[in-house]
């Protein structure tokens, strides 16, 4: 039997040894835990880096673009132009299968602008449908607007390249910023479009008066060759008497001259299309934006000397538009309506196309993403009295 006093000495000793067993951890022992952790989290972040640089050593670095030479700005984009067609033939461009019902694309283009230090800016732009109503396959792109430009005084712009003549308010309008689908067919039928040219440009007086003087070959796009030793002349004067916030009036003449071995021109009556001889033309045009409101006329004259004397020794070929279009919902749905008429013999009867046109502008996004949607109704001696309508979705990129 154990003695009282031993255990009594077990008891304290066994009470002391349990306080022993629950006291809390000294300092040192907390700071040699929280190394331990912290070396462990070290070497899992060490394993996570060797893991995520492995994988990104099997993907291939992104591609980047760089200019070339030494440009202060340089900007690519284009236009889409997509479009559907239904009905009749109101006038001449729609005939054959052009006439038909179809989706194409008006217009695919693709560009590059740019700016150097030295005053110079220059455009370089392809269309990979051919730019024409007439139906077509196997399109290859082609030059559309390029050109190199001098511009360190705004008065005298100096330019060189594919250029419009300064002939036709409505033809040297952007084909983006248009308010119908397609431009009148007197501007069509009378005006030339691109060729490789020279011209100087300028604005004065605050941009109230601007001109433009143009020398090309006068045979078309991308022609290298001149079908003579002699140019094609045009010029233009526009003048803004009344210009305000939101309000602006433009009056504007212009004038062309050339004279032609071979060169096509369609609708005029001339032998497979091509003509030879002197022509000259005259034109006149006004615009005016108030507000909500748009109003633009033009008359356009051409005057031609065949050499074959086919149709005649002389004629003249004319026309005009009236059109108007209205915001009905502010900067989004326009309404359009235009008047419009094209004489391609004005000394003979009864071969005149008048055409009504009704339409109307969503846009979108502004002319970045507009659709457009026109109804024509035509009369002419080649196709009567009819109708057509016309569709177009555009982006600009």
């Amino acid at each position: 039997m154990i003695p009282r006093v031993s255990l009594v000495v077990l008891l304290l000793a066994a009470a002391a040894v349990v306080p022993c067993a629950r006291a809390e951890p000294s300092v040192e022992e907390r700071l040699r835990a929280l190394e331990q952790q912290v070396q462990r989290l070290a070497q899992e972040n060490a394993d996570l880096r060797r893991e995520l640089c492995a994988k990104a050593a099997d993907i291939p670095p992104p591609v980047t673009v760089r200019p070339a030479g030494k440009e202060t700005r340089l900007a690519v984009g284009g236009m889409l132009q997509g479009q559907a067609e239904f009905g009749g033939r109101p006038d001449t461009r729609w005939s054959g299968s052009t006439g038909n019902d179809r989706f194409f694309f008006r217009r695919a283009r693709l560009y590059v602008t740019g700016e150097l230090a030295e005053h110079f800016d220059f455009k370089a732009e392809l269309d990979l449908q051919g730019n024409t109503l007439a139906g077509g396959t196997g399109h290859n792109a082609r030059a559309n607007e390029v050109y190199v430009n001098w511009r360190q005084f705004p008065a005298a712009n100096l330019r060189f390249g594919q250029l419009k003549p300064a002939f036709g308010g409505e033809q040297l309008l952007s084909d983006a910023k248009m308010l119908t689908i397609e431009r009148s067919l007197a501007n069509d039928r009378l005006t030339d479009g691109r060729q490789l040219a020279a011209a100087v440009l300028g604005e004065l007086f605050d941009r109230r008066l601007s001109y433009m003087v143009v020398v090309g070959n006068g045979n078309g796009s991308n022609v290298s060759a001149n079908d003579n030793n002699k140019f094609q002349r045009s010029a233009r004067v526009a003048f803004s008497p009344w210009s305000a916030p939101g309000r602006r009036l433009t009056v504007a003449v212009n004038g062309l001259q050339t004279e032609d071995d071979a060169v096509t021109r369609s609708g005029l009556g001339f032998t497979g299309n091509t003509f030879a001889g002197r022509r000259s033309g005259l034109g006149a045009d006004v615009a005016f934006t108030a507000g909500a409101l748009d109003l633009s006329a033009e008359w356009l004259r051409a005057t031609y000397r065949p050499t074959d004397g086919v149709p005649e020794p002389r004629f003249h070929g004319e026309g005009w538009h009236l059109t108007a279009a209205y915001f009905l919902w502010p900067a989004k749905l326009q309404a359009v309506v235009r008047r419009e008429s094209f004489d391609p013999d004005s000394d003979r009867p009864g071969d005149a196309v008048d055409t009504w046109l009704f339409g109307l502008n969503y846009l979108l996004k502004g002319d970045d993403l507009k659709f457009q949607l026109n109804y024509l109704r035509g009369d002419s001696p080649a196709t009567g009295e009819d109708g057509r309508l016309l569709t177009r979705v555009q982006l600009l990129f």
